[in-house]
């Protein structure tokens, strides 16, 4: 088979260049079989006139050769052969005794040629053509228009001739055939590998993206826990300090949209992965709406824009579906409010539609022109191809926003005119809920352990991110310990030198990560070891990443750059009993 392949390969090869490709080097070598019979016919045959009808049927095949060589079309050109050919065809057969004839073996090949060069329907065709023109012939043998089929030796070459060669014809035909189609099957399975290998290509280069994100996810967080977390250290210390006061709330306000941007990013990449989880709980609508808006307000104060909340009455107290997420997407809309705004009014509504909550951010800014309103939610699109340079922004926030708010069951819209502004609407099926057992109230609540001598074990190999949680720690406790490591096995070391209270763990470190670290703390047969609190701090989102984490037997965990209200309630949670 590896022979005749290379054969056929080597004969193509040496074929004008318009038969090298496709089906036409098997239409040149049967024309050029077909040529070869007819002029061996002309030589063989008996009868009067046949070899100046088939040679000059041999020669207008020729001909048709070579006007397909020339660029004339391969269809029409079967099409003719096969047409002069059944002419001729009927003709021999019909002076050489009809239906008696051994020249109307020919007709059987007829249709072959046009199923496999063109396709099937023109085969059936042809198949038709010849079935009609056999049914002429015998009706003509029948009323006897034709002569009788002469008989002798004479006429046994040519006989013999016609079935051998027609025999040939029929198995050479369905070989070819079959050779095209073992090609063609051939180069389908190669086309299949190379598909196979691009897939195979972007699962790695889809693999290497998360890793990427993940990795620039860690890089970005991590400097942003330090630059968010003294902030507001300094910001409490300034607070009788005006001029010290505006520097820093612009320095949170930068940071806050740097985190912004870092966020959409990390949270699309999810959204596009299907790695993004809702994650519903009971909270107060209200306060998170007033959150929100609240966010914004150190931002306005700069602004000569009015800056309202109106919240309807009959809203629930508490509702059920994913707080962060809903406050993402509330910040998104605000942001773009604001964004877009530079004189009149921002309005945040929030109205209870029965059942379901409609959240709604009303502007007079420039608003979105009506060619451009149908790609607003897609990603990294802006209304104007300026937008981007005169307002920043990087295009994501709306198409997360849409994403996020199918993912709560709900839909987002707006309504826009240019140069009147926009109104951006959220409709959620929120229904009431029953308030949890503990209360919000608890969170403004003084500490119960502020007093209290901690022994805490701090796991980071940033200094900067380990001296930030030591400050906090010991501004919040000042009569605690913090001991601090630079990697999961200096922090075995140190559990094993002296009992500790509570360790905050890195899951990204040098010499030992911490998840290794927290299951061989579970491990110790030591009860005040593998029994110590573990809270996992980590600037890596990724959600396969944390679900090991925290399967290595964490007590908790937190992102960073955490908040330290809610770092001060979980730690709480964990000593207290």
């Amino acid at each position: 088979m590896a022979w005749s392949s290379a054969a056929m390969a080597h004969m193509v090869a040496r074929l004008p260049a318009r038969f090298q490709e496709g089906k036409m080097p098997y239409v040149f070598f049967f024309v050029a079989v077909l040529i070869a019979v007819l002029l061996t016919y002309a030589v063989v045959s008996p009868y009067p006139y046949a070899n100046v009808m088939f040679s000059g049927f041999a020669f207008c095949l020729l001909v048709l050769l070579v006007l397909t060589n020339q660029g004339f079309s391969l269809i029409w050109a079967t099409h003719l052969g096969t047409g002069l050919g059944a002419v001729i065809l009927f003709y021999a057969a019909w002076v050489t005794g009809g239906v008696y004839s051994p020249r109307l073996a020919w007709m059987l090949i007829l249709p072959l040629t046009p199923f496999y060069v063109i396709n099937r329907r023109a085969g059936i065709f042809w198949l038709l053509v010849v079935m009609v023109l056999q049914l002429i012939m015998a009706v003509s043998n029948h009323l006897g228009w034709i002569q009788s089929f002469e008989t002798g030796m004479a006429h046994v070459p040519s006989s013999f001739l016609t079935y051998t060669l027609v025999t040939c014809v029929l198995i050479v035909v369905p070989l070819m055939y079959d050779h095209m189609y073992r090609q063609a099957l051939e180069e389908s399975r190669e086309h299949q590998r190379e598909l196979e290998a691009g897939r195979e290509a972007l699962e790695h280069a889809s693999v290497m993206r998360e890793h990427f994100i993940a990795t620039v996810s860690h890089e970005l967080r991590t400097p942003m826990n330090a630059i968010l977390g003294f902030n507001a250290l300094l910001l409490a210390r300034v607070q009788g300090k005006p001029e010290a006061l505006k520097v820093l709330n612009h320095t949170r306000q930068s940071a806050d949209h740097l985190m912004t941007v870092i966020n959409d990013i990390l949270d699309y990449s999810q959204l596009q992965s299907g790695q993004l989880a809702i994650q519903p709980e009971t909270f107060e609508l209200r306060h998170t709406a007033e959150h929100a808006f609240e966010l914004f307000k150190p931002r306005v104060e700069s602004m000569d824009l009015e800056y309202r909340l109106v919240l309807d009455p009959a809203l629930p107290v508490w509702v059920y579906t994913d707080r962060h997420r809903l406050m993402q997407v509330l910040v998104n809309l605000l942001g773009n409010a604001l964004k877009f705004t530079h004189q009149g009014s921002v309005v945040l509504r929030v109205r209870w539609t029965d059942p379901g909550v409609e959240f709604s951010v009303q502007d007079t800014g420039i608003g979105i022109v009506k060619e451009r309103q149908d790609q607003i939610f897609k990603r990294f699109t802006q209304a104007e191809n300026d937008t981007q340079t005169l307002y920043g922004g990087n295009g994501l926030g709306l198409a997360i926003s849409q994403r996020l708010a199918q993912l709560l069951g709900g839909e987002i819209g707006f309504e826009s005119e240019p140069g009147h502004g926009s109104r951006f609407w959220l409709q959620l099926p929120l229904t009431p809920a029953t308030p949890p057992a503990k209360s919000s109230e608890r969170h403004q609540q003084p500490l119960q352990s502020a007093d209290r001598a901690w022994t805490f074990l701090v796991a980071d190999d940033h200094p900067v991110n380990r001296l930030l949680l030591k400050q906090v720690l010991q501004n919040t406790w000042p009569h605690s310990t913090v001991l601090e490591a630079v990697d999961g096995q200096k922090t075995l070391d140190l559990l094993r030198q002296q009992a500790v209270d509570l360790v905050f763990m890195d899951m990204v470190m040098p010499v030992m990560d911490g998840i290794d670290a927290t299951r061989l703390i579970r491990q110790d047969p030591i009860a005040r070891i593998n029994q110590v609190p573990i809270l996992g701090l980590t600037a890596n989102v990724n959600p396969l990443d944390l679900a090991r984490f925290k399967s290595a037997g964490l007590s908790g965990v937190m992102l960073k750059p955490f908040d330290p209200e809610q770092l001060f309630e979980r730690i709480e949670q964990l000593l207290l009993p």
